[in-house]
């Protein structure tokens, strides 16, 4: 008999299991891959971290709240081993972020964003964008740049590594190439049937309670004790590309258009189908490979395991590289198809409510009673890493039953989170206010 298992080892998963382990419970991570991870909603090297908004947004708020938690995760790692051998650097590139809007969404915003905004930010638009930040916009598109430390990207591998070390040391058990199969509620105990990848072998495990952060696979793990979770979160396909500039062209840049390259990195756009782009990493020969995309070209899901591994289609793989290009002519950089060299691809798999709200909630189950021994933590849409912490931070202390923490912006955080998205698809709605 297990006390606590938490399904699912990306940054969810370990983030809880981190903010569990670290209030002394005993606590078991499943993790489906090895201890490498060769795909999943955690892989890679970079994810845009960015915390605009004002004071009392939920989404700010789990951002920095993450920030806080690594710096506390560094601070026992430092001291249990060689100090000073893990610092922030390792996890956040800081570095201005960029978000475009056209003129109407920006002026939706303004009132209840930016003008109550106390963060470091600036906006331009026409030519007050190129005389600040060398950019040439449309007339009806808005840009603004958020200037905060610890904004720009973070590695989630390199913070997964350092939450996985942190367990550890707290006396948490690690158990990589464990699928779950069944999840299923006895009288006051989970059975958990587990397959190991490798070896195909099967046993069942016994927990207290359960956490779940199995990512686009929560639908399948939950389809025996809340079978109605398939409608409230649906598993998700995105495209994301990564493309690096040929070295003849890339040679051929200024110093001055190498620090606009880079000072426009990451970016956001809210226009259209919501591109992305950030620099992933930096190649031998030090030039950056960019990752590119758009949340909005999203497909279903029919099989999980072969959908990490689909090949692009034509039109998704040319629409990104099209965005990818007009994005730098905006930089007054112009770059012809030969300049540009994709250096791979990957599709990113993850699960999302309708109303693309987060879930970190206590659930209902089968019979429609709330069960306060399960927590479910997802629907992250693709913006769930900046947050991750936060977000492991409010499951631990549902999971753990801990009061709530004194601060007003943490109860209605919890609360934004929580079971009022749960409540809005079953048989039991709730009137009232999301935010």
């Amino acid at each position: 008999m297990e006390n606590i298992i938490v399904i699912g080892g990306g940054l969810m998963g370990s983030s809880v299991a981190w903010k569990l382990a670290e209030q002394g419970a005993k606590v078991t991570l499943l993790e489906k891959q090895g201890q490498n991870f060769d795909h999943g909603s955690s892989y890679g090297a970079s994810r845009i971290s960015r915390s605009l908004g004002p004071k009392k947004d939920v989404f700010s708020y789990v951002h920095n709240r993450t920030v806080k938690e690594v710096k506390k995760l560094l601070t026992f790692l430092n001291k249990k081993g060689k100090k000073q051998a893990h610092k922030m650097e390792d996890i956040y590139s800081t570095s201005p972020v960029s978000y475009l809007y056209t003129r109407d969404q920006y002026d939706q915003i303004d009132k209840l964003r930016y003008k109550k905004q106390k963060n470091d930010y600036r906006r331009g638009s026409g030519d007050s964008a190129f005389r600040k930040f060398g950019v040439t916009l449309k007339p009806d598109q808005v840009l603004v740049r958020e200037f905060r430390e610890h904004s720009g990207t973070l590695d989630p591998h390199e913070l997964i590594q350092k939450l996985r070390l942190a367990i550890g040391l707290k006396g948490g058990k690690i158990v990589f190439n464990q699928k779950v199969t069944k999840l299923v509620k006895k009288e006051d105990y989970f059975e958990i049937e587990v397959s190991n990848t490798e070896s195909s072998k099967t046993k069942t495990i016994q927990a207290k309670k359960v956490v779940v952060a199995a990512g686009p696979y929560t639908v399948e793990v939950l389809k025996d004790f809340a079978p109605y979770f398939n409608r409230i979160i649906t598993p998700k396909r995105v495209l994301v590309s990564y493309f690096k500039i040929a070295k003849k062209r890339y040679e051929k840049l200024s110093e001055k258009e190498l620090k606009h390259i880079i000072a426009a990195q990451p970016m956001f756009s809210q226009i259209g189908k919501e591109y992305f782009s950030m620099i992933e990493k930096w190649d031998e020969d030090g030039r950056p490979i960019f990752k590119a995309g758009g949340h909005k070209i999203r497909h279903n899901i029919v099989d999980l395991d072969n959908a990490w591994h689909l090949i692009p289609r034509k039109k998704e793989l040319k629409w990104i590289k099209k965005e990818f290009r007009k994005y730098f002519e905006s930089l007054e950089i112009h770059l012809m198809k030969k300049d540009i060299e994709r250096v791979d691809y990957c599709n990113c798999l993850y699960s999302m409510t309708r109303t693309e709200v987060p879930l970190v909630t206590h659930i209902y189950n089968q019979y429609g009673s709330v069960d306060k021994n399960i927590v479910v933590i997802g629907g992250m849409s693709g913006v769930g890493a900046k947050g991750c912490l936060g977000y492991g931070t409010i499951g631990a202390n549902l999971i753990l039953g801990n009061p709530e923490e004194p601060s007003k912006i943490y109860r209605r955080v919890a609360k934004a989170f929580g079971n009022y998205g749960v409540r809005l698809y079953t048989r039991k709605p709730r009137r009232g206010r999301l935010f």
